[in-house]
Order: C-alpha cells, then structure tokens, then sequence
C-alpha cells in the first residue's frame, strides 16, 4: 500500500478545504471555503499517496494543530489558517509562489481524520470564451489549477485516529530528489527520514525475490536466482528507482513476454511493493545493495541442504547431470562445522 489503504482510497471524502497564496507578501488569512469540484483535487490528493518514508519528531506542532481540529477542540478554520500562516512563514524568501491547500478528507470509519496538505503551482493561463455578442475572445485566467501531478510542489498525508496523530507522513517534494524533502518544509512539519535509501534498496530486493520464487513459471529456465540478478542489473544504473522502473526489470528478467504474462507479473509485482511499503516512492538506487549477488538455497531428495551466494566471483559451486545431478563446492577453507538443532529442521 501507499499512505490510504485500498478502502480508504475509494472511500476519500473532502469534509473542509481552505486555500492561501503562499509567497514574498505578507500572509492574509482566508475563510475555509465550500468543498468545490470535488473530484478534480480527489484525483490531485491521490496522485500525492505515497508510503511514508518520514515520521514526525517528539515535538511537532503541525501535528497537534492538526489533532485539535480532528478532535474539535479547534474549528478547522481558525486551525488551518494558523497552519498556512506558519507554512507562509517557513516558506517566505525560500521558494516560487503556490497556492497552498489545507483539506480534511473523512472515511467511512468515523474515528479517522486525513489531512492532505498540497502547495500547488499556480499559473497564467488564457481560454477561450464566447461573449454576449456572439465573438469568440480569449480571456487571460490569472490562477489556473491543472491537471497534471507535476503541478503539485510540496505535499503530505498525515492521519489521525481517535484524536491520535499516526507518527508516519507521506510527504513529497518536487524539488528534492526523491524521497527527500526540502529543509524548510521539513522544518514545517517536524519530521525526519524514517527509511533510508539503504533500507528502502533491502526493501526492494525483498520485493523482487518474492515476485521471481512465486513467477518461475514465466522465467527464463525457471531460473529464479538469474532473474532475480538480470532485474538488480537493470535497475542498478538508474537515476531514480520508481514503480514503473521496477516492474519494467521485472518484465526484462522474464525477457519481455507477452502481454497476459506481462499483467500477472504487473500485479505480482504491485501487491509485493505494497508489502514492502514501497507504493509510489522514488528513491536513488543503493549500487552496493544492488550488486550483491542472490542467495541460491539448493534441497535435495535425500535433506541436504546448500545455500550459496549466485555469483561466478563469489562462490565456486559447479552443477553436473549425470545419473542424478553432481554439486561440486570449491572453498579456500571451511569456516564453520557444527550440528543443527533437532527443531531446526
């Protein structure tokens, strides 16, 4: 899953929604506003869902505004436009101008709150309007809120249950290299990195040995372990590690099928990121993560048991058919003998 669980997602709801320019100029505090094209910012607060890889720190204002308004002991007015003034305070002098949207989004389970907070771009625009007389004239609209996620600037899921804040956020900034979020709007909401890219890589890895044992049906040789190496190479040299980049090395480790294949693999994949908490992250890949080679764990009919590391340079292991199949270990020296446990087995 990202953030909103599969539930939540269809479930999403906009209960309140306040709007404020955020920029070089003084703050003005604006009244919360009737919910408006409701739909339209549904579709912008999805596109921002995202495992949390942040957690708030011990002390975080953000984070008790937000409670006082969920448990009502603050009306979401008088609350979000404190919290858009101290956003506007964070981000005065530090960053280009953006509308900045508070929304408060309800469930079906009454005890939880999520708040979505959204700095958006904000542009010129012109359209095309047909006036009283008939004449088709363009007519210049000076704040413009489309459709595209790479409009969205800065944004966070933070969920409140019974009147507690949940520690992890889901938060986002298109100006960092994913998954990191600028200083200031750090600062703003009081939160750490919770999952370092090392651990996200470990993740990930996990993920895909998972897709591999459970699709060696559709894989080269029903090699599990060379697949397993041909999707770490593939996404090795990227930039970024998003989504896509990885169900496409899954697709390349199971060299490229056809399409009934390549959806069971999609969706494969899919549930094992969900599993891992990597839903809709980006982040840089961890080269040394990626360049360990896979364990190959080898059960024979007769309970002997090898594990290896599956690299040429690593482990010198030879496999021959003959009457039965032949393993032959090469090693330096053995650094270990002992008995396993009866219950180990």
């Amino acid at each position: 899953m990202g953030f909103f669980t599969e539930d939540e997602r269809q479930q999403l709801r906009i209960h309140n929604m306040i709007l404020h320019v955020v920029g070089d100029g003084e703050f003005e505090p604006q009244p919360a506003r009737a919910v408006e094209h409701a739909p339209f910012f549904l579709s912008r607060i999805r596109d921002t869902d995202a495992a949390a890889v942040h957690e708030f720190r011990q002390r975080s204002r953000t984070r008790d505004a937000l409670a006082e308004i969920a448990v009502g002991a603050v009306e979401f007015e008088a609350g979000a436009q404190a919290i858009s003034d101290s956003f506007s305070g964070q981000h005065r002098n530090t960053a280009r101008d953006g509308a900045f949207f508070i929304f408060e989004l309800r469930v079906d389970d009454p005890a939880v709150r999520i708040y979505s907070l959204i700095k958006y771009d904000y542009r010129e625009a012109i359209e095309q309007a047909v006036e009283e007389d008939g004449q088709q004239r363009l007519r210049q609209i000076v704040h413009a809120f489309i459709d595209d996620k790479k409009a969205i600037q800065k944004s966070a899921l933070i969920r409140i249950t019974s009147g507690a804040a949940e520690s992890q956020v889901s938060a986002r900034d298109r100006t960092k290299t994913s998954p990191d979020i600028a200083d200031y709007f750090s600062a703003f909401l009081e939160v750490d990195r919770a999952r370092s890219d090392e651990e996200l890589n470990r993740a990930l890895l996990e993920a895909l040995r998972q897709v591999m044992v459970a699709s060696t049906d559709y894989l080269p040789n029903n090699d599990a372990a060379a697949a397993l190496s041909a999707a770490k190479a593939h996404l090795r040299d990227r930039q970024q590690i998003d989504q896509e980049a990885i169900i496409e090395s899954v697709f390349a480790a199971a060299g490229h099928p056809n399409e009934e294949v390549q959806l069971v693999l999609r969706h494969r994949t899919t549930r094992k990121l969900q599993s891992q908490r990597l839903t809709g992250l980006a982040f840089p890949p961890d080269r040394q993560v990626l360049r360990r080679p896979p364990l190959r764990k080898l059960r024979t009919t007769e309970g002997v048991t090898v594990t290896y590391p599956d690299g040429v340079m690593v482990a010198r292991v030879q496999r021959e058919d003959g009457p039965g199949e032949v393993i032959t270990i090469t090693t330096d020296r053995i650094v270990e003998e002992t008995i396993v446990r009866e219950g180990s087995r």
